[in-house]
């Protein structure tokens, strides 16, 4: 992933990161009050709600005032925060808060300077959960599986094709997009890449071992600065 979605993971690890009960009963819209471009936003907090994996966030934005989710943070009423990008989303319901915003901006996250530094820079999908990944006994493919070092060692020869791939999960992110986001590792690595992003409408959770059919697609851009190198789209969970 060249760089996170600046949303929830988000979306786009975060490009996008996190397991999440809320409900993704929304609509990508373009709200003329809060823009969706990679620009630098200052925000003053006016309201914080703490909703497990998201905190969500009633903030002011000069003189606008809307609420914005990011991934779990602290953040002080009154404090002012920077963040890039976003995408806005319309009548999004929150399970864990009870509640239906009208509008909602997601980010990756908040930070106090609006200079992005090495402190408070997004990592990318590749290197989050770095112990899990770690701690991961490589796991042996199915007989027509591909291993995560040979999918991203020759990552070119297999774009737009339906491969199997086999792993534990390391992460969900669940209902962004309307699409379930699995994160797997199966104790292979090329250079920098250790983990498999895979979009799929089917639920699992971390530390299942489990085996997926999906394409492969390369550079693929989801909007709001989220890019992936690689990423399997429409996985189908085998048994």
């Amino acid at each position: 992933m060249k760089k996170i979605s600046r949303l929830l993971t988000v979306f786009f690890s975060v490009l996008v990161l996190f397991s999440c009960k809320d409900k993704a009963t929304y609509s990508k819209i373009e709200n003329k009050n809060v823009s969706t471009k990679s620009k630098v936003h200052e925000i003053v907090v006016s309201e914080v709600l703490d909703g497990g994996n998201y905190t969500y966030l009633n903030v002011n934005e000069n003189g606008n005032k809307y609420w914005m989710a990011v991934l779990s943070t602290p953040a002080k009423v009154g404090g002012t925060y920077y963040y890039d990008g976003g995408v806005v989303m319309k009548d999004f319901e929150s399970k864990v808060l009870k509640r239906t915003f009208d509008f909602i901006t997601f980010a990756d996250r908040i930070r106090t300077t609006e200079k992005v530094t090495m402190e408070n820079k997004p990592k990318t999908s590749h290197s989050h959960d770095e112990a899990s990944v770690n701690e991961i006994v490589k796991i042996e493919q199915p007989e027509n599986g591909t291993s995560i070092e040979n999918l991203f060692s020759q990552k070119k020869s297999f774009s737009k094709k339906e491969i199997v791939v086999k792993g534990k999960v390391i992460k969900v992110n669940n209902g962004i997009l309307k699409k379930n986001w699995v994160h797997i590792s199966d104790g292979t690595q090329f250079e920098i890449y250790k983990s498999l992003t895979i979009t799929t409408l089917e639920e699992v959770k971390v530390g299942d071992v489990v085996t997926f059919k999906g394409v492969v697609i390369l550079d693929k851009d989801f909007g709001a600065g989220y890019v992936y190198d690689l990423i399997l789209e429409d996985g189908k969970l085998l048994k």
